[in-house]
């Protein structure tokens, strides 16, 4: 996956810095940050992104060993929260801005 491009996405919907969305990565992307604070916002980042988002999810889930995206996602912190597909669109898009922090920390360090 090309992380940047999910990088752009992100800064386009929300209008944060690099930096900003390390923060997101470093403290919990349902802290309430740009574009991401409400469910309405999180589930138009998910419905314009789904694509990334999943293609992500995917790889992430074979480089973890698991068999399925879904297997991965039941292990997130807040997916025990999740109880509507509102909801589960939620918890996706911070994935993405957390992980997307993530990686522009690992490539500040690098």
């Amino acid at each position: 996956m090309e992380m940047d491009t999910l990088v752009k996405a992100i800064k386009r919907h929300s209008g944060m810095t690099p930096d900003e969305i390390v923060e997101a990565g470093e403290h919990g992307a349902d802290a309430g940050w740009p574009g991401f604070t409400y469910t309405v916002d999180t589930n138009r980042f998910y419905d314009r992104h789904s694509d990334l988002i999943w293609e992500l999810l995917t790889e992430q889930a074979d480089d973890f060993g698991e068999e399925h995206p879904l297997a991965l996602i039941a292990k997130f912190n807040s997916a025990h929260n999740v109880d509507t597909n509102h909801g589960f669109k939620d918890l996706l898009a911070w994935y993405a801005l957390e992980e997307a922090g993530h990686y522009l920390a690992a490539e500040q360090e690098a």
